[in-house]
């Protein structure tokens, strides 16, 4: 079979795992359907055991089971209701027929309380919790109404007085289960909420250990994890790539003289800048206090790390750094390195290091090429 060619479960069913199972369930309830109109036309009705006008009202009842809830789950179009995959309206439904019968064959209705206890259990994997209290408790009137109603219409072989045992046994029967049904569907949901929260937690966590608190930028560890990635990919593709060590200039002198929250403006500052400069498929992190990293991929000609470098210092020369001492200036010195192979990440790292050092020492507010 062709790759793009679907199969018979993928028409039938879908491709999404959500929608597969509900489309998978309803189909199973339209095929119970099928089986309880086959049994009615070619044993019930032919035996009399029910008679034809009656046997007419059943078969357009089993119609919407049969004809109507599987297209519609399959669609999709119900996904954004509370019961997507109409499990409610399938048992009650299911549950409507069955008491017609009850109240109108008298054969078979210790089964048919035995196929509503049934489907009261079915619905417990689904529902959610005001779900199955409201299904359980419609079921339990329609029992009731057609118990009252039998006191009023005559029902065939129905004695009022023994039904009211039997129903009201019943009816306490599937209030258990309709309460236990409400307990694993608070359950699920309560287990539900807390899978959500530990997600929003790891999400939340993994934000922390990936991204600089102040700055917002890579943190060194996730940093580190990127650059040897990108080491691994130059490896694999022969792509060059590059990589910048730079020191904000006299950066302790900033926070001497006017304190650690100006130090802080800065440095969230250059980095709002150095994003903004920075192509975007580039990635900076803050390496140490006051020390940034940047990973250039697809670089292959130094000029372009320093082009991308001096943007950056213009920028800094014109951007106001600190609100509380708007006329503050900031500048740095780098050090670049373009990767060959077969060079190892912290030899790499180490020419970087090495000219970050000679453009201190050369006065700073530089970029230097590292040697080879």
């Amino acid at each position: 079979m062709s790759a793009s060619t679907p199969s018979w479960s993928d028409l039938l069913l879908g491709t999404e795992p959500r929608l597969r199972n509900r489309s998978l369930l309803t189909l199973l309830g339209s095929l119970v359907y099928v089986v309880w109109l086959l049994a009615l036309v070619l044993f019930a009705m032919p035996q009399q055991r029910v008679s034809p006008e009656l046997g007419r009202v059943f078969m357009v009842l089993m119609v919407p089971g049969i004809l109507l809830f599987y297209p519609l789950v399959r669609s999709g179009r119900m996904q954004n209701f509370a019961d997507p995959d109409l499990m409610s309206v399938q048992i009650l439904w299911g549950c409507l027929i069955a008491v017609v019968a009850y109240a109108t064959v008298p054969t078979g209705r210790a089964a048919l309380l035995q196929t509503m206890g049934l489907a009261l259990v079915f619905g417990f994997m689904s529902l959610s919790a005001r779900t199955a209290l409201q299904t359980g408790v419609i079921l339990i009137a329609m029992l009731m109404a057609m118990l009252a109603s039998s006191f009023v219409i005559p029902l065939p072989q129905f004695n009022p007085t023994a039904q009211t045992v039997k129903l009201l046994a019943a009816s306490f029967i599937m209030g258990l289960i309709t309460l236990q049904s409400l307990k694993f569907a608070r359950l699920r949901e309560r287990v539900l909420t807390e899978r959500r929260e530990l997600a929003a937690a790891q999400l939340a966590l993994e934000r922390v250990t990936r991204h600089d608190g102040l700055t917002g930028l890579l943190s060194r560890l996730y940093g580190q994890e990127r650059l040897e990635r990108e080491h691994q990919r130059a490896q694999f593709t022969g792509r060059t790539f590059g990589v910048v060590l730079m020191d904000l200039d006299h950066f302790k002198q900033i926070n001497d003289r006017h304190g650690h929250q100006v130090g802080d403006e800065v440095l969230v500052a250059f980095a709002q800048a150095a994003r903004e400069v920075l192509r975007d498929t580039d990635l900076i992190a803050r390496w140490g206090g006051e020390e940034f990293l940047i990973i250039l991929p697809d670089t292959h000609e130094a000029s372009k790390v320093l082009q991308a470098l001096e943007r950056l210092q213009a920028r800094l020369r014109t951007s106001v750094v600190s609100e509380t001492v708007p006329a503050l200036r900031v500048s740095f010195s780098a050090g670049y390195a373009l990767w060959s192979a077969p060079e190892d990440v912290d030899v790499l790292l180490q020419r970087a290091d090495r000219a970050l050092y000679v453009a201190k020492n050369a006065g700073r507010n530089r970029c230097v090429q590292a040697e080879p």
